[in-house]
């Protein structure tokens, strides 16, 4: 029998095929196939042994250990300004020169002053060994000795007091020459030649030691603690226990070590912490009084450890644990115990030796002997993320 469909009707059968086809083939899409679901990507890094260095940080400020502040001892006029402003002086170098004639005048005054007390000294030692002999003899009173007496005690201490004024004439004319009480760095001059300047005039320059050079920071009671411990036995702070190294405004590392020089006695109860000052080699005149540098302290003779990455380690109940890679790429538990912070890592005090490939990233998907795709450096992206 033949039938007659009309064309709507060819169109829905047709379209009805075609959705049979589809469904048809999504169908024996799904269905489980005979392959197996790729293991996870995961990356992988390398343990490296490295110093467990933690250094504690300090804003520091630079100190001259000695300076000094130069001064007119006596009153006269400059003659001489015998440095340059910003040299480096030694110890007993002239510096400055008061006209001295009006000094040296006072010393010929006082020797001549002097010279006139022993003259009348001697005079009156002689007036009174007359009267000794003739008191002897009855021939004068006792009045007459005790007066001879007298005038010779009187004329020997004249003789001291012109000793004494001698000496200081002596003195201030020294004073005329203003030399260096230390070797250090000299300031500008605030008095040229030809200025009138005294013990009133303030300074007239000031010296500053540049090496070795001192650098003040506020220590912390943990640090402070711990060097309290290390001289307990009654020995002082050991300079070799710790390192200490600056950073310089300009971010350059200072190529010198210091070492502690002496820590206050007490702590500011405001901030909980106690001055120390630490002492630098500064040969090259690169640390200048005044100047902020960043001192880091640590101790010295650390040890070297295993450092594992801050994301390679996990925790549960148990404590902590990472994923080793083995040869067949597959990954096991390994617990560890970690020390200090270094870096981004954890320095391991126990568990690992150095040199084990650990897993770094992929690590929440993993369990003790699952097979993966290791990979090093960047993450791997598409299948198994």
């Amino acid at each position: 029998m033949n039938v007659h469909l009309s064309p709507a009707c060819l169109r829905l059968a047709c379209l009805a095929g075609v959705a049979a086809f589809q469904a048809g083939s999504i169908s024996i899409a799904q269905q489980p196939g005979t392959g197996q679901v790729p293991p996870p990507a995961v990356v992988v890094e390398k343990i490296e042994v490295q110093e467990v260095t933690n250094p504690v940080q300090f804003t520091a400020r630079v100190e001259a250990i000695e300076a000094v502040d130069l001064r007119a001892r006596v009153i006269g006029f400059l003659r001489n300004v015998a440095f340059k402003e910003g040299q480096a002086v030694e110890a007993g170098d002239l510096l400055f020169e008061i006209e001295p004639s009006e000094l040296e005048a006072s010393l010929a005054s006082a020797r001549a002053q002097l010279a006139r007390a022993e003259a009348i000294r001697t005079s009156a030692e002689r007036t009174l060994a007359r009267n000794r002999d003739l008191f002897a003899r009855n021939t004068v009173a006792q009045a007459t000795l005790d007066e001879a007496q007298a005038a010779f005690d009187i004329a020997a201490a004249d003789v001291q007091v012109a000793q004494a004024a001698l000496e200081k004439a002596e003195l201030d004319l020294s004073y005329a020459r203003i030399t260096a009480p230390i070797s250090g760095s000299i300031g500008r001059a605030t008095f040229t030649a030809g200025n009138l300047v005294g013990p009133d005039s303030g300074s007239l320059a000031r010296i500053v030691s540049l090496d070795p050079i001192r650098v003040a920071f506020a220590m912390s009671e943990g640090l402070l603690v711990t060097l309290r411990l290390q001289e307990a036995g009654g020995g002082g702070i050991d300079p070799n226990a710790l390192d200490l190294t600056l950073q310089l405004a300009n971010g350059t590392e200072y190529d010198e070590l210091g070492h502690i020089e002496f820590v206050e006695n007490e702590v500011d109860p405001q901030t909980g912490t106690v001055i120390a000052r630490a002492a630098f080699p500064n040969s090259h005149h690169v640390l200048i009084p005044g100047q902020f540098v960043t001192l880091f302290v640590q101790q010295r003779n650390v040890p070297s450890l295993p450092v594992v990455p801050q994301a390679a380690v996990l925790q549960d109940r148990e404590g902590r644990f990472v994923y080793l890679l083995g040869p067949d790429n597959t990954v096991s538990q390994q617990r560890i115990d970690t020390g200090a912070r270094v870096g981004v890592g954890w320095a391991v005090t126990e568990g690992l030796n150095g040199g084990e490939e650990v897993v770094v990233q992929g690590v929440q998907r993993l369990a003790d002997g699952m097979a993966v795709q290791p990979s090093e450096g960047q993450p791997v992206s598409g299948g198994g993320s």
